[in-house]
């Protein structure tokens, strides 16, 4: 004959126990974390913006160089590749 280890014991309040510390955990989710969380993602989505605007900024101030100094931009391209590849051993 199996022994019911629980054979005897009340386990209702337990449960309700769990019940409530449930219904706390979900309320705090609500209230603090999911805000917290969008805050967060609006700041990165607002910095991942400025970025963006930023580099197009340098790109099209690198991109109105090289049509304004043709020339130069092609010596500095040739120098450049040669000092990365002596770098790299090529």
């Amino acid at each position: 004959m199996a022994s019911n280890p629980t054979h005897g014991i009340d386990l209702e309040p337990v449960e309700e126990r769990i019940a409530d510390l449930r219904r706390k955990v979900e309320t705090l989710m609500e209230e603090r974390v999911t805000p917290a969380v969008s805050r967060a993602a609006g700041r990165a989505q607002d910095f991942a913006g400025q970025i963006g605007h930023t580099a197009q900024k340098e790109a099209d101030t690198v991109a109105t160089l090289v049509r304004e100094r043709p020339f130069t931009s092609i010596l500095l391209a040739a120098g450049l590749g040669y000092i990365f590849a002596r770098l790299l051993g090529r």
